[in-house]
């Protein structure tokens, strides 16, 4: 009896020193502490994107009251005011209903529907974030600055210098002519001109498939308004391997080349070769420009 006493006075004992122990160490978690920062260092519009929208990380387990976040813009390249109203400042709120634990920056953009041959970008800076126990960022590595880029926009009608003059072209990739030892497109220099019939496609001549045609022949290429260039037509160097059909190059299939109105220095043509299966095909080829 006297050891079982012993027993259970012990047991009690070690429970009450647990528990002040426990007691002494515990703290209460702060649920309404945290940082703000964004989910990304950058953003590009599209090019004729009505709005652009910034996500920012909001983490704070609790916030009953939501949270506002202030930013400030500033300017990088170019006047981003033709594109942006409301000043260079500007607040977001954190719902506190929203239990994603994520909120946006959200800039309305104007006269984007109009062409434009520059690049335009600004950074987006967190300045503040209500909440007492809240800050901005974390450490070092937290994401306070967001830069926005606004890219050239093609217009439906391109100046009458763009892809014009000479230009280097090469086979990117073909099959009958390096499988024959050759070229699809000869290597060397074409003389890109507007095409009088549409201000959208330009013209030139070159050398198809060499092993087998001695006559040059006129290429097209159409820069078409949903903003990828294609070749338009079909080029023809009257051959045939069977009588399935000529053996002619044709627009591709799949995705063509993304133009920009920025840049006419270098592009990729994409073609199908050879889609009649006349010498096996179709296949995917393509070449490319170089400005000289």
């Amino acid at each position: 009896m006297k050891k079982y006493i012993k027993i259970v006075a012990l047991f009690c004992v070690t429970v009450f020193l647990f528990n002040c122990n426990e007691d002494d160490n515990y703290v209460s978690p702060d649920t309404s502490s945290g940082w703000v920062e964004f989910a990304g260092t950058a953003t590009t519009t599209g090019q004729t994107s009505p709005l652009v929208t910034i996500p920012l990380s909001v983490n704070v387990p609790v916030y009953r009251d939501g949270l506002d976040i202030s930013y400030t813009i500033t300017p990088v390249e170019g006047d981003y005011t033709q594109f942006i109203s409301g000043g260079a400042t500007g607040t977001a709120f954190a719902n506190p209903a929203d239990y994603s634990r994520t909120t946006t920056i959200d800039l309305e953009l104007m006269n984007m529907e109009e062409g434009r041959d520059f690049v335009t970008s600004f950074d987006i800076t967190l300045t503040a974030v209500s909440g007492q126990n809240v800050s901005l960022g974390l450490d070092e590595t937290s994401v306070l600055v967001h830069r926005v880029t606004i890219p050239c926009s093609n217009p439906e009608s391109i100046p009458a210098t763009y892809f014009v003059g000479d230009y280097a072209i090469s086979d990117v990739a073909a099959t009958i002519g390096p499988g024959n030892g050759t070229e699809n497109f000869a290597a060397g220099t074409v003389t890109l001109s507007v095409d009088p019939t549409d201000p959208n496609k330009r013209v030139f001549t070159a050398s198809v498939l060499p092993a087998f045609n001695a006559q040059p022949e006129i290429v097209v290429i159409e820069f078409s308004t949903d903003n990828t260039a294609k070749l338009d037509g079909f080029v023809d160097p009257g051959l045939a391997c069977s009588a399935a059909g000529p053996y002619i190059f044709t627009a591709s299939t799949g995705t063509n080349n993304p133009w920009d109105i920025c840049n006419d220095q270098t592009i990729t043509i994409q073609y199908t070769e050879d889609p009649n299966a006349s010498c096996g095909g179709p296949f995917a080829s393509s070449f490319s420009l170089t400005k000289i």
